[in-house]
């Protein structure tokens, strides 16, 4: 097991590696052999002078104490057969799936989306309900949520978000529509929305998604007559038409706009064409793509079929305002340079074999330590060379590039029916390679290559919600 309690240690200027681990087994009974110790770049080594480390941190320490402790009573025996599979545990790291109660697929992939962005989830858990509002919708909503989110940190089996679901569809009724007594498949999109909607208002979280725009509004008959004006919005919309085939594409033309207004000047309706420009980017930006519309021969909402690729890594510099496009680009370039230079590290631990001395359960371990080492790493060098940006707290992107963590899909061709599945990318996986297909209470690893056919283009799964997460957040 791995201690999670936090100790402060006194060491003397020439104090090296080995009395450090002497000084941790006093204190958690951990034998020194067993210590893996988590330091910028690898392991401790007993021989190194701890002073000549730069530890502004505390250290991790991962371990197993002695086994001739005094061990906890022995609990009563459970039998398998004796549990709810609800309650079974995994046994890999796989994540937890959630059950379909009846055409629920659509909150099932937005809940799964929701919880893999950290800052959600851990708002989510730490949420002082003693400070909200009795009976206030919202808060119960959170409540209800922060018990489904601590049910996944468990990787149990399978989860029921009935409760969740029942609070959902009496807060927002169009989510409870039933057609012979069956309900209704809806939106994830729009269920997606609506969740964060109530997140934003209850935990005040805004800034994590908030992009802020600056307007232009011109006149086509009187190019003189231009006015500007600044909005917000929390997603950006990705257009699709005849000759939609990229992300970028849509997404500009979501951008501008014509419309027809009156002209006092002239005395009349004339056309106007708004401009958009963004001065602020979010950490987390979410894509909507507008496959769905209206069909009022048939009153019902149809399916945009076509194929439009989106990348794995965003870069939006162009769709930047003048007053912020310098800042964000150099911050761009900083940022790639020491992600470059980081990269012999994640192909060392790639090609690193495994030890074969090791359980299964002590080399996932021990993983999981390179892991963080090198993520550690990564942070520390961010944080030298922009040193004006907090890469732990901001909730804005300090660079104009943005790295795909996950995908919400639509099989179908109509809105009121399909299905609907999560992907989210592995983040213990450094390649980005290993993503998790989210299907329901089935929960499979799918790698990058199945990411790039939810293009779209027929009935199969196709993209509707991308999240992006900013580059080194």
């Amino acid at each position: 097991m791995a201690y999670t309690k936090a100790y402060d240690i006194e060491l003397q200027q020439d104090d090296n590696g080995k009395t450090l681990k002497e000084k941790i087994q006093q204190l958690t009974l951990i034998p020194p052999e067993r210590q893996k110790i988590l330091i910028k770049g690898g392991k401790l080594t007993d021989d190194v002078i701890v002073s000549t480390l730069d530890l502004k941190n505390p250290v991790m320490v991962l371990g197993t104490p002695d086994k001739n402790l005094p061990s906890k009573p022995v609990e009563k025996q459970v039998f398998l057969e004796d549990l709810n599979k609800n309650q079974l545990v995994k046994v890999g790291n796989e994540p937890s799936g959630l059950t379909n109660l009846g055409n629920t697929c659509y909150l099932n992939s937005s809940l799964q989306t929701l919880f893999q962005m950290e800052d959600v989830q851990q708002k989510v858990k730490s949420f002082d309900f003693s400070v909200g509002v009795p009976g206030r919708t919202n808060d119960n909503l959170v409540l209800a949520l922060n018990t489904v989110f601590s049910q996944m940190s468990k990787k149990q089996e399978a989860i029921t978000p009935s409760i969740f679901l029942s609070l959902f569809r009496r807060s927002f009724p169009q989510f409870a529509e039933q057609q012979n007594g069956i309900y209704k498949q809806q939106d994830a999109e729009e269920a997606f929305s609506q969740i964060l909607s109530s997140l934003r208002a209850t935990l005040k979280i805004d800034d994590l998604f908030r992009i802020d725009f600056q307007t232009e509004t011109k006149c086509l008959a009187l190019p003189e007559d231009v006015t500007t004006g600044f909005e917000e919005a929390f997603k950006l919309n990705c257009h699709i038409d005849v000759k939609t085939n990229f992300l970028r594409d849509g997404i500009l033309a979501g951008l501008k706009e014509t419309i027809e207004k009156h002209n006092s000047t002239l005395n009349a309706d004339t056309d106007y064409e708004i401009t958009k420009t963004i001065t602020r980017l979010p950490k987390y930006l979410t894509v909507h793509f507008i496959r769905f519309f209206w069909k009022r021969d048939i009153n019902k909402k149809s399916k945009i079929l076509r194929r439009v690729q989106f990348p794995f890594e965003l870069d939006v510099a162009e769709m930047l305002d003048s007053s912020v496009k310098p800042e964000k680009i150099a911050n761009r370039d900083t940022i790639r340079k020491v992600e470059k230079d980081n990269l012999d590290l994640v192909r060392d631990f790639k090609k690193a074999k495994k030890d074969s001395t090791l359980t299964p359960l002590e080399q996932q371990e021990e993983d999981e330590m390179k892991i963080t080492s090198i993520k550690s790493k990564f942070k520390d060098d961010l944080a030298t060379a922009i040193p004006n940006v907090n890469f732990e707290t901001s909730t804005e992107n300090p660079s104009s590039v943005y790295e795909l963590n996950a995908v919400i899909t639509h099989a179908g061709a109509s809105a009121d029916g399909g299905h609907y599945k999560a992907y989210v990318k592995d983040p213990t996986d450094l390649d980005g390679d290993r993503w998790w297909l989210f299907n329901d209470d089935k929960v499979s690893s799918v790698n990058k290559e199945k990411i790039e056919t939810l293009a779209g283009g027929g009935e199969s799964d196709a993209a509707l919600l991308l999240i992006y997460k900013g580059l080194g957040l």
